[in-house]
């Protein structure tokens, strides 16, 4: 019988788990309610057939309380997640983010919940070094509870792969950009929309879409990029089966952030050959490769966002294309199977 790995919370909408645990069978079964049962943990007959818990998005499993008198969804669980270990079940934590995904932001009981789970699980799972050197710095990390298993790519997701591969870049009447997903303030879009609204003005021809779900403190924001003819805004979420379309007629990614802990939709872009248009941040190195890290401009330049638009719109088609092919090489290096893998070695050392 396999041993089930209980995801808290297990999401459907995203599909990182489902590609993290791909390649994780027969030993391992991925498994996991919507809701953490935190109430069920300390149970005895819990842990025979679920080994072990994997903790995920800890700001949203363990929010703040509303109010000062109420008990912490974390207090409540740490005394059953240590009494889950004694009866056996094994804990590993995966760190998606640096900040909580709030607007309260790091707060201090944000920081020491994380403190204390970095004290009771067995493993922290981290996709990058500079998480790991985050987590030990801030947290009092143990090093040798750390494993890097890097956040996969998006190939065989949203379309078989063999059709991701075989497609050609867009035609490139004019250049295109593209930035995806929840628009959350850490993305630091004013800045694209500046430089955009200065390439417009100067008389680049460019386009740029901005793809994903925008939340009220947004839309003044989204109002001014509209306003902009090189700029097309869809500030929803779109299906799934959409998301191919989307990327494969852009031709580079722009990621603004300077905060940027983990970016999945970094990896999604490059899935589908999109360089990333960037501050040149640890770990936004640590999550392109190598041939592309000239299109990452110093955090410190007020001009950097702008001038690397610009040397991407006159950029050859021949460079272009290496790029292209240095993504893609990238993506299949971390094809979901392959990082899965890692996954389930780890997994194989809590058993």
């Amino acid at each position: 019988m396999p041993t089930k790995v209980v995801n808290i919370p297990y999401g459907t909408k995203n599909p990182y788990q489902d590609m993290m645990y791909s390649a994780c069978g027969p030993e391992f079964c991925l498994t996991g309610p919507r809701n953490a049962p935190l109430s069920e943990f300390a149970k005895a007959d819990f842990q025979p057939d679920k080994g072990i818990i994997h903790i995920h998005w800890d700001d949203r499993l363990f929010p703040e309380p509303e109010a000062a008198s109420q008990e912490s969804a974390f207090i409540a669980a740490r005394t059953g997640l240590k009494q889950y270990q004694a009866n056996g079940g094994r804990l590993i934590w995966t760190i998606h983010n640096q900040f909580a995904h709030s607007e309260e932001g790091e707060t201090n009981y944000f920081r020491e919940n994380r403190r204390q789970l970095a004290q009771i699980v067995d493993l922290i799972h981290v996709h990058t070094p500079h998480a790991g050197q985050h987590m030990i710095s801030e947290y009092g990390a143990d090093p040798d509870k750390l494993r890097l298993i890097p956040h996969p790519s998006y190939l065989g997701v949203y379309e078989p792969a063999a059709l991701t591969l075989k497609r050609p870049m867009a035609i490139r009447d004019h250049t295109r950009f593209l930035t995806f997903g929840t628009m959350r303030s850490s993305r630091q879009l004013d800045r694209l929309q500046q430089a955009s609204k200065k390439l417009t003005n100067r008389g680049y021809e460019f386009h740029l879409s901005v793809v994903g779900r925008v939340f009220p403190s947004g839309r003044r924001l989204m109002r001014r990029m509209r306003v902009n003819p090189n700029i097309s805004v869809v500030p929803n979420r779109i299906p799934d089966d959409e998301i191919p379309s989307v990327f494969s007629q852009a031709h580079a990614y722009i990621l603004p952030s300077t905060t940027t802990f983990t970016s999945g939709t970094a990896m999604l872009a490059q899935t589908f050959g999109l360089p990333i248009i960037g501050p040149d941040i640890e770990p936004h190195k640590q999550t392109t490769p190598e041939a592309c890290h000239d299109l990452l401009y110093p955090v410190e330049s007020p001009r950097g966002l702008i001038r690397t638009m610009i040397r991407v719109i006159g950029m050859s088609k021949e460079e272009l294309t290496e790029k292209r092919q240095a993504c893609i090489d990238f993506a299949k290096k971390r094809h979901p199977d392959c990082v899965s893998s890692d996954l389930k070695r780890a997994l194989s050392e809590l058993v």
